[in-house]
């Protein structure tokens, strides 16, 4: 059993607790965002025991501590405390070990939050290796809600878990027990903002291989910590525990989708929208195909996602910038209007209209030698227009701005407009163009 010594000169002055009685009950009345300064021991740790003087002080104590067995065990808690205290406050043998673990356990029982904290604080001073009182302590600092106070006793609950698996790896109640206070360790150094709590839930993966929802856990930290993707192997594994489950179809697929890995989001997605689909994982799939090249199978998904919120502006412009990237222009147009129409004087949507008509002249471009003809000049001053449309939506005045500094040297001067007047777009690679 590994020790854990409480400092009890460091934190004596901390308050959590007076000596009135706290019932469980009220515990829910307790809970708050944690402080700064967390307060984990009680401020006065003496208790009316302390300055009891006993008739007969000579008693043996094992004597003393007989009749308050006799009573602890016949559940006489009001009869033994007063036996059983006196065994503590004036032994330090195996009898007052004894005695601190059953008046912990009584306060304990009958719900008396701070007798048992005042208890389980003095008993671990003096004997900092009884794994009961770290027990009672963690349970009923996390109820309150204290992670920083709960976590050095589930550490100790932690480390005599693991001892006694190691001496028993076969038994299941000690897996089982190990695996919880693990779990429980690991959400509160979670909670506390300590990437350990990965550390330690990689152990309880370990421990249960098929449990999806251990796997999961320890992907969500993954990510918290080290950013979204990171717990992709997690999310892999609980999906394989439970290839049915397709809230972790989704999970993983999601996790795969931002990887260099994202092809693997494709088998799990084409399970989620056979069986439940939604936009969400047509959207998600529509992205895959995307970093696949696949464009065109992305432009049918972004279509069924549009099913499920036909009013979608922004779906709607990711088909038409598809369509750009496939040099269909007449098609990415059209959907740019959808866009408008759907939220007319949308920024995005001029923007995304002034590009397809960038990628439209620069394709136009290529097929005559890439020389910047008046035609194509034309069309980029139809950009620019575009860009100038954009700056009416504040959200985008900045961006548009940006976009017209680049387009403005490739749009006709004075000397072209006087030069070439009447000319038109009228050429066959700008037909997509009304």
């Amino acid at each position: 059993m590994k020790s854990l010594k409480i400092n009890m000169a460091a934190v004596i002055f901390t308050i959590i607790f007076g000596l009135t009685t706290v019932s469980f009950a009220q515990l829910e009345d307790m809970f708050g965002e944690e402080e700064e300064e967390v307060q984990c021991v009680p401020e006065n740790l003496m208790t009316s025991y302390d300055s009891v003087t006993y008739s007969n002080p000579d008693q043996p104590i094992a004597l003393v501590y007989n009749f308050g067995y006799e009573y602890y065990k016949n559940k006489s808690y009001k009869e033994a405390l007063p036996y059983l205290w006196r065994v503590f406050v004036n032994d330090s043998t195996k009898y007052a070990r004894n005695a601190v673990r059953y008046i912990a356990r009584m306060y304990f029982d009958q719900g008396i939050v701070d007798s048992t904290l005042i208890i389980c604080y003095r008993g671990l001073e003096k004997f900092p290796n009884i794994i009961t009182l770290h027990y009672y302590a963690a349970i009923l600092q996390n109820k309150l809600g204290r992670s920083e106070c709960a976590i050095p006793h589930y550490e100790a609950l932690v480390a005599d878990n693991e001892n006694d698996y190691a001496k028993n790896p076969g038994d299941e109640q000690l897996k089982a027990n190990y695996s919880d206070n693990l779990k429980t360790l690991a959400f509160l150094y979670y909670k506390t903002d300590n990437e350990k709590s990965i550390e330690l839930q990689q152990k309880v993966t370990e421990l249960n291989p098929t449990d999806p929802e251990a796997a999961n856990t320890l992907a969500q930290y993954s990510d918290y910590f080290y950013g979204k993707g990171a717990g992709l192997a997690a999310y892999k594994q609980a999906y394989d525990n439970d290839p049915e489950n397709l809230d972790l179809a989704l999970k993983y697929a999601e996790a795969a989708a931002q990887t260099d890995t994202s092809e693997r989001a494709l088998e799990p997605l084409a399970k989620v929208i056979a069986k439940a689909p939604s936009k969400k994982a047509y959207t998600l799939r529509a992205g895959v195909y995307e970093n696949l090249a696949q464009f065109s199978n992305a432009i049918d998904d972004y279509k069924q996602a549009l099913n499920f919120s036909d009013k979608d502006a922004d779906t709607m412009l990711k088909i038409a910038e598809d369509y750009k990237l496939v040099s269909n222009f007449g098609n990415a147009t059209y959907w740019v209007g959808r866009a408008l129409g759907a939220r007319p004087g949308y920024g995005a949507a001029y923007i995304k209209m002034g590009e397809i008509y960038e990628a439209g002249a620069s394709y136009c471009m290529k097929q005559h030698n890439s020389e910047l003809k008046f035609e194509d000049k034309l069309v980029y001053q139809k950009a620019l227009d575009e860009y100038e449309k954009a700056q009416n939506d504040p959200a985008f005045r900045a961006k548009a701005k940006t976009k017209q500094s680049y387009v403005q040297p490739l749009t006709p001067t004075k000397e072209d407009n006087f030069m070439n007047q009447g000319k038109k777009i009228d050429s066959d690679c700008y037909s997509w163009i009304k």
